[in-house]
């Protein structure tokens, strides 16, 4: 049985602003592969942002590469009430799941203008990874895809209670996946922080990029969703981070939103080490062009500062466009309808 919910206001949850903008500047250090923090506290890094060319730079996506499954094995199910309520956290996976096997299409719910169906499929770690997919409630399809990437601390559920309404109104699909140590995979990913272990920040940020280009490997072999033309990606806050990496990574990508999205300035002599520039924003953002990007961005945001934002807007080259709203970190309800009516007019 289907089950029917109003339409939850799209909207991120709050946290202290200490504890958001300590995420931040962990999340720096996560692109940073852990070298950066250690830098700044020894004073080494620049402040200001430092001169980079447009593409002529360090960035090499081979950091970034994997070897995609021609016919990926995806298990559909009918999500639970608490794997849809982007309020909260949804209860976590074990450790050891079995992992997911092919099967019959599973029953969707319906949640407001979407039917939301849920899909495991394992990562190239071999973990498994819940993913939501999304689509109108009215029509047959295939729809034209976007991929959806939630903020930190954030889940699935809720970067579709985000996009999705509006998106889906206009025809698309959405596919979100839980970033790892987020939504119902294990973990926190501020236990991540506290360890202050390099190589382990460098293979988790390096696989929630992969793992945002395994949800279009399963896109291209569904029937009920058009991939002719590319997707589009939709990132929010951390999912701007790791949509401006895997925009530049990825050719399927054809379009890009970025919301509340910024970087940091590593300063050159850390945007030098291969392992830091393979992830920095500002030296991957150049690589996007020329498919068109728009970024979307907060006057008042104290998480991801104007300046954060203008910075990597300047890095990116054309055609791009920045467009900014009289808010905090919470961007309001009109952000996401501008962001739904430009990929429809890209697409």
């Amino acid at each position: 049985m289907k089950h029917n919910s109003k339409t939850p206001k799209r909207e991120a949850r709050t946290m202290p602003r200490s504890e958001r903008i300590m995420g931040m500047m962990n999340l720096g250090w996560m692109i940073g592969c852990g070298v950066v923090c250690l830098l700044m506290a020894n004073g080494l890094v620049a402040g200001e942002p430092a001169t980079r060319p447009t593409q002529e730079n360090a960035w090499n996506p081979a950091f970034l590469k994997y070897e995609p499954e021609a016919s990926p094995i995806v298990q559909e199910t009918t999500p639970t009430a608490d794997q849809v309520n982007w309020r909260t956290r949804p209860a976590q996976l074990p450790n050891d799941p079995p992992p997911p096997q092919a099967g019959e299409s599973a029953e969707s719910v319906v949640v407001g203008p979407m039917t939301m169906t849920r899909l495991l499929y394992t990562s190239v770690s071999g973990e498994v990874v819940p993913a939501l997919l999304c689509k109108p409630k009215e029509g047959a399809g295939p729809f034209p895809v976007v991929i959806a990437v939630h903020g930190m601390k954030s889940n699935k559920a809720q970067v579709c209670a985000q996009v999705g309404p509006e998106l889906t109104r206009r025809g698309f699909a959405v596919l979100a996946a839980d970033m790892p140590l987020h939504g119902e995979r294990p973990g926190d990913i501020t236990e991540l922080w506290k360890q202050n272990n390099v190589f382990k920040t460098a293979a988790v940020f390096r696989e929630a990029i992969i793992n945002v280009r395994q949800l279009i490997d399963i896109a291209q072999n569904r029937d009920d969703l058009d991939t002719r033309h590319g997707v589009a990606l939709a990132g929010y806050s951390m999912g701007s981070w790791i949509g401006s990496i895997a925009g530049p990574a990825d050719d399927r990508i054809k379009a890009m939103v970025l919301m509340v999205g910024g970087a940091v300035d590593y300063g050159p002599m850390v945007s030098r080490i291969p392992a830091v520039a393979a992830v920095d924003p500002l030296q991957a953002i150049s690589h996007f062009a020329p498919r068109p990007l728009l970024l979307l961005s907060a006057e008042e945001d104290d998480t991801v500062t104007p300046e954060m934002s203008r910075r990597l807007f300047e890095a990116a080259a054309s055609p791009k466009r920045q467009v900014w709203y009289k808010s905090g970190h919470l961007l309001p309800d009109k952000a996401y309808r501008d962001a739904a009516e430009w990929i429809r007019n890209k697409f």
